[in-house]
């Protein structure tokens, strides 16, 4: 290479240090990850905060609902809850909702 030509490698944040370990981030799920596809009703459950039961082993998944990619999840305990930060879950129960012609709950 010569001196003065910088080389550009594109790269991917696969994982975010969390005070109970590595959280592989969004980018990587949408990508790469194992994922679980979603039910309305259940999509609806895990934006208002609640968990649903789920058979995958523990660990972090993709959550998919129509085919895309709308957050993570993790399963622990045969437990799945939604990992998606309050004001983009908001975002989604109102997305969600609009489509129903309902009114959306607060979270």
């Amino acid at each position: 290479m010569e001196q003065g030509t910088a080389r550009r490698i594109a790269s991917l944040r696969v994982f975010r240090r969390m005070p109970d370990g590595l959280k592989p981030t969004s980018t990587f799920l949408i990508l790469l990850g194992d994922r679980i596809t979603l039910s309305r009703n259940d999509l609806r459950s895990l934006l208002l905060g609640r968990t649903i039961p789920a058979s995958s082993p523990d660990g972090y998944v993709a959550l998919s609902y129509n085919g895309d990619v709308v957050g993570c999840g993790r399963v622990r305990g045969g437990k799945l809850q939604a990992l998606i930060p309050t004001g983009r879950r908001r975002e989604l129960l109102e997305i969600l909702t609009a489509y129903q012609g309902g009114k959306a709950e607060e979270l």
